[in-house]
């Protein structure tokens, strides 16, 4: 299922949804606005809201049983928005725009920032997550700004969850005029609240990732290979010579894999050419190339056409051997039996070097196609022509396997998945909210900083209005037009 099904079945619910609250509206008039009254429902083009009392009580009364704690936890927050986090995000945005936008200039520091799709750039299966990733973030944004308030005696309305498309946004309402009241420091911690929550979530995220493997080890074994566990429907891996449902991979050309990152490096790795040392003995006895080769497309066949298990391959010329043959010679060998047993690979960087009485031979294909040796436990290994991408996008695995059957209805990989969208959300909603854009909490940071100048250079209200406006037009006009392009750009490059 593409992005277009997923943007057409959204289409169909809010059609749906906009129809029955028309009906209503027209057929039963008062008790439907009873109704939405009583239970904060609100219907829009393409969105609908939540809002309720329900958890003000409760909000408040926490926050006042930690008053001590969370007024020092609130005052740190604010200081490392400020003064760390706020000028960070600057540098990136700046950072970007030149990078992007100036081919001159290379900045290889740079984070990478990209827009998230489900359905273009992530799997549309992990649409659910992507939107419980968000919601999460997104409230416990909003929670820090309703403890932080409370903590200041400033009237909490209400919250609540704003529905727009697919994403969910959650927000509270806060009495103005009570905010505006407060001192410059105290309306500070309330603004940084959420960027700061954000923050701790992130890296609350990121410890609980690194750590997964040690606290399920007990339930998990891991640092045996890689399991395969389902493949895309377009995957050219899952044919009948190709890899199997829990097939444990174990190494990929050589590169040994014991975890997911193994895999993703080995992946990496395997757009290094490389050809595999092979006995004189072996040749002789197994060479079953053409009289004449031809050449297509700037590669040599050296097999039968109706040969489908034979493959040519390329004399390359050892700096090191018994028996040196120049290059440009070929056999026609089948690599099935070549990597039988352990093969060990020949290099460039290592000049194509092999042991005496064996011969470095190079599969013979385009610059396009690569040959991986995909080994399994207790199974031959499987040879593979095509990019090594095809398999980072269409064979997905898991390096958790249970102790127990017990278990094997669960994968930490499901929990690592999560705390994987958890960490890039929350980085990307604080860093949204940091930037001085228009509607933001970097807005009113921005305008609060700009007062403390004022006050410091005995300015006048002139001074605050009119750098607040230009530091929002600025940001707006920055960070609006960059959305735009990272959405752009993920939805044509895919």
């Amino acid at each position: 299922m593409s992005f277009t099904v997923l943007c057409s079945f959204a289409l169909a619910f809010y059609v749906v949804i906009w129809f029955f609250d028309s009906f209503f509206k027209s057929c039963m008039h008062y008790p439907y606005y009873a109704f939405l009254e009583g239970t904060g429902l609100k219907v829009g083009i393409l969105n609908f809201s939540w809002t309720t009392t329900a958890f003000n009580r409760f909000i408040y009364r926490w926050s006042k049983n930690l008053t001590r704690i969370l007024k020092k936890w609130f005052t740190c927050g604010y200081i490392i928005t400020i003064f760390i986090f706020l000028p960070f995000a600057i540098w990136t945005l700046m950072a970007f725009i030149f990078e992007h936008f100036y081919e001159t200039i290379q900045l290889n520091t740079v984070p990478e920032v990209k827009a998230m799709l489900p359905g273009v750039n992530i799997p549309l299966s992990d649409f659910w997550v992507y939107f419980l990733s968000i919601g999460l973030c997104s409230t416990l944004h909003e929670l820090g700004h309703a403890m932080a308030a409370a903590q200041e005696d400033v009237q909490l309305i209400s919250i609540g969850v704003y529905v727009f498309t697919i994403i969910p946004v959650a927000f509270v309402q806060l009495n103005t005029e009570h905010l505006n009241s407060l001192a410059i420091t105290k309306r500070l911690r309330i603004y940084c609240a959420g960027v700061w929550h954000n923050l701790v979530t992130a890296l609350i995220a990121l410890l609980l990732f690194f750590s997964a493997p040690i606290l399920f080890n007990i339930a998990y074994e891991t640092g045996i290979g890689v399991r395969v566990t389902d493949f895309s429907d377009d995957s050219p891996l899952k044919d009948v010579r190709g890899l199997e449902l829990d097939d444990v991979v174990t190494s990929i050309n050589g590169c040994e894999i014991k975890n997911t990152n193994d895999w993703s490096y080995c992946l990496h790795m395997a757009h290094n050419r490389f050809g595999i040392c092979t006995s004189a003995e072996f040749i002789a006895q197994n060479d079953e190339i053409m009289m004449e080769t031809v050449k297509e497309n700037d590669v040599v066949e050296c097999c039968r056409k109706d040969d489908l298990y034979s493959f040519c391959f390329e004399y390359m010329e050892p700096k090191i051997a018994g028996d040196s043959v120049l290059p440009g010679q070929y056999s026609c060998l089948r690599p099935r039996d070549m990597i039988k047993n352990k093969f060990t690979k020949c290099m460039e960087a290592d000049g194509y070097s092999c042991p005496r009485n064996s011969h470095c031979l190079k599969p013979s294909m385009n610059n396009h196609t690569y040959l991986l040796v995909i080994e399994r436990q207790n199974n031959n290994p499987v040879l593979y022509l095509g990019l090594p991408y095809d398999l980072h996008k269409t064979v997905y695995v898991d390096q958790y396997f249970p102790r127990i059957a017990l278990f094997s209805f669960f994968s930490p990989s499901q929990f690592e998945k999560l705390l994987r969208y958890v960490f890039i959300f929350s980085m990307g909603i604080g860093f949204l909210n940091v930037v001085p854009c228009y509607g933001t909490d970097g807005h009113h940071i921005a305008r609060n900083l700009i007062q403390i100048a004022a006050k410091y250079f005995n300015k006048n209200g002139d001074f605050v209005t009119f750098f607040t406006v230009f530091t929002a037009v600025v940001g707006t006009g920055i960070t609006v037009p960059m959305l735009v392009y990272l959405f752009y750009q993920a939805i044509v490059d895919n």
